[in-house]
């Protein structure tokens, strides 16, 4: 025998609230741009990111909102779509997490810095996406075995970039500190 399910009753917000583990992140960070702007340092250095700490912020966003929508909710069809829901709005924050709001934490605040040196593989630009202005690029590699930072393409300014294309140094120096969620942030470069 077929039983009809009576269609689920919803409030209107229903959907509009299973969209937070995608939008909370993103005002979050527009609040942080308005308030903070560019005051914190957020250079985060190759292979020191914050995918998971990204990943588990949007897991933990999506399960708070998955909790708040269901909490006066007694259909269990309506539970089981929010719960479907809500991990992919969640996932599609962790992007928004990753580079936008928690960079901006870590360099909230730094431990004390110190100086590594880094050999000079080379200077490239790259164009920004959608615009003509240019992004200043330098593949470094560690000076030694044991270094702290990783090889990698490291964000650097267009005077550093200017005067390390002109006098193409065999080695430089960069200046990091651990930030508040434990990624490397470079703070300067000699």
């Amino acid at each position: 025998m077929n039983t009809v399910h009576p269609r689920p009753t919803v409030p209107a917000s229903f959907f509009v609230k299973m969209m937070l583990p995608f939008a909370l992140p993103i005002l979050l960070t527009l609040v942080l741009v308005l308030t903070v702007g560019d005051r914190w340092p957020r250079d985060i250095a190759p292979g020191s990111g914050l995918k998971l700490a990204g990943l588990l912020a949007s897991a933990l966003t999506a399960i708070a909102v998955w909790r708040h929508i269901v909490r006066g909710l007694t259909d269990p069809l309506a539970h089981k779509f929010a719960a479907a829901l809500c991990p992919v709005t969640g996932l599609m924050g962790w992007p928004v997490w990753t580079v936008g709001l928690l960079p901006s934490a870590n360099g909230a605040a730094l431990e004390s810095e110190r100086s590594v040196r880094m050999v000079l593989d080379r200077t490239e630009t790259t164009t920004r996406s959608k615009s003509r202005e240019l992004n200043y690029w330098a593949w470094l590699k560690p000076g030694a075995e044991d270094a702290p930072l990783q090889s990698g393409r490291y964000f650097i300014p267009q005077a550093t970039h200017d005067d390390w294309s002109s006098r193409r140094p065999a080695a430089v120096e960069v200046t990091y500190a651990e930030g508040a969620l434990g990624a490397v942030v470079i703070t300067g470069y000699r």
